[in-house]
């Protein structure tokens, strides 16, 4: 065998064996809270759109290094896009601490035509330096008409991660939109 051909032959033997040698990736996702039955007679509302900044549209679980510095790591991802998931959960938990079958996601206006409508912007949505779940987010609520019922605001929720693990900062992470979604369905039983 010619010693060029025995190098190549090497070389992709080397590089088939660093990829299987690479770890599956693992996926994770947020969840609404248990929900009791919900009355039919709440108020009709709709969830969303939430856009996301454009560091989180990825599969991947981003954290921030340092101030200017983000780490995005290959091997944690979403199990599904991030604005979906998000959107979905804060519209079962909205729901839920409202009593209302009639919560749902946005598009939904043609369902629920005289229904108020919360949405807004994640602004931040990541794990800090020092190891804290972090979620901005500016939101308002509106009506029907697109009249401001509840003007727009900025809101910062944290909850620390206990051990630092990837699973341990997705459930704080959890527990942000959780909070999230109290201060919404709280803001919209203070509409008259």
């Amino acid at each position: 065998m010619d010693t060029t051909l025995r190098a190549m032959l090497l070389v992709a033997v080397a590089l088939a064996a660093a990829c299987a040698s690479s770890p599956p990736p693992r996926y994770y996702r947020l969840v609404a809270e248990a929900a009791p039955a919900a009355a039919a007679d709440g108020p009709a509302v709709i969830v969303g759109p939430f856009q996301l900044a454009e560091y989180l549209a990825r599969p991947q679980i981003v954290a921030q290094a340092d101030a200017n510095r983000m780490t995005i790591n290959d091997f944690e991802r979403w199990a599904e896009p991030l604005d979906a998931n998000f959107q979905s959960v804060v519209t079962a938990n909205v729901g839920r601490l409202l009593g209302s079958d009639t919560v749902l996601e946005f598009p939904a206006q043609k369902i629920l035509k005289d229904a108020r409508r919360v949405s807004g912007r994640v602004m931040r949505f990541d794990i800090d330096a020092t190891g804290e779940a972090v979620l901005e987010v500016q939101w308002g609520v509106v009506d029907a008409a697109g009249n401001v019922v509840r003007p727009g605001r900025v809101s910062r929720y944290t909850k620390a991660t206990g051990n630092g693990s990837t699973a341990a900062g997705v459930a704080a992470l959890n527990a942000t939109v959780a909070a999230f979604s109290a201060d919404v369905a709280a803001a919209l039983r203070a509409i008259p």
